[in-house]
């Protein structure tokens, strides 16, 4: 079977959009917008534990009690999710076996998006090799088939961050790219000032200025120190909300930019600590609620995690050039030690308002990365439309109850700002939609929601390629009503950058719809896919496609890997999800088949076809190829059924690549998200490949 006539660039607009029947690159006459009408929900992730830390099922929505500024609100919305137990593999089968019954979760856990947010403005270098080896480990050893994870620093260094991938070696190369950024002015380090110090200082504090004077003064004794120790201090403080202005702005950043994705949101926050500077002059400090009202709206919750490990007392910093006084010992221990406490402060409050927790004062952070993703797998969804709209910028506090169940802990978030905060995003990010009438008033319009899998593949022997699959859900976007028509423009882009930023591929497009009411329910049914395939040679690239429409914008972006196809290694290409087209019968020889990448969501009456190119296979004397594929389908991390080998043909020796498909029933499926890997063994070489991707039986 060859490739997949959606697979081609020349054709993929055609056969996407056939249902459009006018697809013109002109601006849509002036007529009144039809945009969505949103109401503003709260939607809350709730964690319930018992006295041992220990995840509490079995909840109903009447156990829970939510109040927003002490006032009872009513629930629109409750869900429980569940840890799923794994099964054992089955036997080989000559086709997947049906999986087996695994323990019932109360509900399938949706994906689960895992952004590890390195402090490296406040990580110093012992804590960033200790957070290094714990990244990896955890990488290696703990995520799920289904997890995404994404690697940001707050300093924000070009090189030393990953997109959303389940790539591990991807992964990995980014985590080995950190690097501690001490971002501290040297001479404020002689004599050693801390940044609690000073912040004791700037409130009035005797002690913590008599400990700087008396450090100045062993340095200069008999100059009048008094007014350098409050400069320096000043200085100190003022550095110290620099930096965690940093930290803090990027958490609110990536945060709000979480908000478009599906399922479970979390943020891992790993530094060895930082003030929030709430004392420095002029209220230069970051008020740490912006970023609570930004998770709040997004639906993410965040762990801390604390890299320096165990510290029994304080000692002295590495760049500390003078040695203790015994007159000033006793005060500067004390100031130590609560400056340690202090340092913890706002990591403990970001994780508890949002529903996490903060893992402190322990050498094993692996344990940590391992707990925390732990009690990320049973919790609760709560929602409710709040009872006060005003639109007046204030903060509303939210607290979730339990009457009338005793010794259990409950984690949720804890407040936002209303509308009308110039710190606050405009809409709540859990809406309610329903498409807008020709009485809608007119209302911001929400983000467009856009899907992306970037793929390699190789059909011309020497030309790497990657195919760019997008998926844009339209019930968001503004149409234009013009008597019995439907229109609308968007604009689509793909981007792709290199390891260093470059950008060394654009593909500009502008889409024009002008439909009918049939077509546009169709659309907004089914959503708009897109595709392109660019040419590029071997390396690692950041890939974005963005779509943008009056005022509204989506953006989606995936690291991926072009390897190198010289010959002496077995190398597969993407996987590659298709099924067969409308009208089609999946069981037929040459069934028209269609590409499924971005959405890769099956019913359990269809079937799953698996394609992909084997390169590099070694041959043998008689210049044959020796290739078996054999596909396992998995979920939790258990492998569910496992396929009969198959042999793989490759083509003759100078010929193009011969695509191998497999076919996969679902009927025997659960609804639910599942892992499919293929591996291929090169039996001539003795050496085996192996690709994953993930999928969703509806």
């Amino acid at each position: 079977m060859g490739l997949p006539r959606t697979l081609r660039p020349d054709l993929c607009l055609v056969a996407v959009l056939a249902f459009v029947p006018s697809l013109r690159a002109q601006a849509p006459p002036k007529a009144d917008l039809l945009p969505p009408v949103s109401v503003e929900v709260v939607r809350l992730d709730v964690v319930v534990t018992d006295k041992g830390g220990h995840p509490k099922a079995g909840l109903a929505r009447e156990d829970f009690a939510v109040l927003e500024d002490g006032q009872p609100q009513r629930l629109v919305q409750f869900e429980a999710y569940a840890r799923p137990v794994a099964a054992p593999p089955p036997a080989a089968a000559s086709s997947p076996s049906p999986p087996a019954q695994t323990g019932q979760a109360i509900g399938p856990r949706p994906p689960r998006f895992v952004a590890l947010a390195v402090d490296d403005v406040h990580v110093e270098l012992g804590s960033m090799v200790r957070v290094q080896k714990a990244l990896t480990r955890f990488i290696d050893e703990d995520l799920g088939p289904g997890d995404r994870v994404a690697l940001v620093t707050t300093s924000g260094t070009q090189g030393a961050s990953q997109e959303f991938t389940s790539d591990r070696g991807l992964l990995r190369r980014a985590i080995s790219r950190l690097s501690a950024k001490d971002r501290r002015a040297e001479w404020v380090n002689v004599p050693r000032i801390t940044e609690y110090q000073a912040e004791l200082i700037e409130r009035g504090d005797p002690d913590a200025l008599w400990l700087a004077e008396m450090d100045l003064m062993c340095d200069h004794a008999g100059d009048p120190v008094e007014l350098e120790a409050r400069q320096k201090a000043r200085a100190v403080l003022s550095e110290a909300v620099d930096n965690a202005r940093l930290t803090l702005e990027t958490l609110e950043r990536l945060s709000r930019g979480l908000a478009g994705l599906p399922g479970r949101k979390l943020i891992f926050l790993l530094s060895d600590g930082f003030l929030t500077g709430l004392s420095a002059p002029g209220g230069a400090g970051f008020d740490i609620r912006r970023v609570i009202d930004a998770s709040t709206r997004a639906g993410v919750v965040i762990y801390s995690l604390e890299t320096p490990g165990l510290n029994t007392a304080p000692g002295r910093s590495a760049s500390e050039k003078t040695f203790p006084d015994p007159v000033t010992v006793d005060v500067k221990f004390m100031i130590e030690r609560k400056s340690e406490e202090a340092a913890l402060q706002a990591m403990h409050a970001l994780a508890a308002d949002t529903g996490g927790f903060l893992f402190d004062n322990s050498n094993d952070l692996h344990a940590g990365l391992k707990r925390t993703l732990e009690d990320t797998e049973s919790y609760y969804v709560l929602a409710y439309e709040p009872t006060n709209t005003k639109r007046d910028g204030a903060y509303r506090r939210i607290e979730v109850r339990l009457p009338n169940q005793r010794n259990l802990k409950v984690r949720a978030r804890t407040g936002y700002f209303a509308s009308g905060d110039r710190r606050a995003s405009p809409p709540i990010v859990a809406e309610k939609q329903t498409r807008g009438g020709p009485g809608s008033t007119g209302t911001a319009l929400a983000p467009l929601p856009v899907q992306l899998s970037a793929d390699f593949v190789s059909v011309d022997r020497g030309v790497t390629e990657l195919v760019v699959s997008g998926h844009v859900d339209t019930t968001t976007l503004a149409f234009v009503r013009d008597g019995d028509r439907y229109k609308a423009a968007l604009e689509m882009a793909t981007v792709v950058r290199d390891e260093t930023g470059t950008v060394v591929a654009t593909e500009p497009e502008r889409l024009s719809m002008d439909m009918t009411d049939a077509e546009h329910e169709r659309l907004s049914r089914e959503g708009l896919p897109y595709q392109k395939t660019v040419t590029l040679k071997r390396g690692t690239y950041d890939v974005r496609l963005t779509a943008g429409a009056s005022g509204a914008l989506g953006v989606a972006s995936q690291r991926v890997e072009v390897p190198d196809l010289a010959p002496g290694r077995l190398t597969l290409s993407s996987l590659f999800l298709l099924k067969a087209g409308a009208g089609a019968e999946a069981a037929e020889p040459g069934a028209d088949l269609v590409l499924s990448q971005a959405v890769r969501r099956f019913r359990r009456d269809e079937s799953l076809f698996v394609q992909l190119y084997a390169y590099n296979a070694k041959r043998d004397s008689s210049g044959a190829t020796s290739l078996v594929s054999q596909a396992e389908v998995l979920r939790g991390g258990a492998v569910l059924a496992t396929a009969a080998p198959e042999p793989v043909v490759t083509g003759e020796r100078d010929g193009p690549p011969v695509p191998h498909v497999s076919r996969i029933g679902l009927g025997s499926f659960e609804p639910g998200e599942y892992e499919l890997q293929v591996t291929v063994t090169d039996r001539n070489a003795n050496e085996a490949a192996t690709r994953q991707v993930e999928f969703t039986v509806d």
